[in-house]
């Protein structure tokens, strides 16, 4: 009986902080990040002594997720330049992974101290086939055919990934062989 195929996709989740920004990408998002903060917190503040993301979101919820989402508009030509690739994160082979979507969290954040400032930036993969598990390596391949399924040759272009603490199979969909 042939083996159902799983369909999964992965997500990475990368934390930026000054005690991490280490490249010239990390320490850009950072920055550029840091000051859209200062700017847009400006927008709650005229009647109100905010300095830190914890306080706007405690006495106005509904900041949260407007003012995030302005925040991460100031990142967008970083993320385009990656061309897809997930920083910090490639096959066995150094190989990049690939992400088709990304999702962008503000931490936290202090107009009075930079050094508390705290982005995550989540990049997801495309539909991915994970195949088997080796040791804590997933041997995945990727979907070949008009829909997710690949060849049905049962041959398969593979790659193997290590299991990483930041990385994390966020669909699971099995698929009648």
């Amino acid at each position: 009986m042939p083996m159902p195929l799983i369909r999964i996709r992965l997500v990475f989740r990368q934390v930026i902080d000054a005690s991490t920004a280490r490249t010239d990408f990390e320490k850009a998002v950072l920055t550029d990040t840091y000051h859209e903060f200062r700017v847009q917190i400006q927008t709650y503040t005229a009647d109100r002594p905010f300095t830190s993301w914890q306080q706007l979101r405690t006495a106005i919820p509904q900041s949260d997720p407007a003012l995030p989402i302005r925040v991460g508009f100031a990142i967008g030509l970083y993320v385009s330049g990656l061309n897809g690739q997930i920083p910090g994160l490639t096959d066995v082979l150094g190989q990049p992974v690939v992400f088709t979507d990304y999702l962008f969290s503000l931490l936290d954040s202090d107009t009075t101290d930079p050094t508390r400032h705290r982005v995550a930036l989540t990049y997801l993969t495309d539909t991915l086939i994970w195949l088997d598990t080796v040791g804590n390596t997933l041997l995945l391949s990727l979907p070949t055919g008009p829909g997710t399924e690949p060849a049905t040759s049962h041959r398969y272009d593979t790659f193997m990934l290590d299991r990483h603490p930041s990385l994390s199979i966020v669909s699971y969909e099995k698929v009648p062989a």
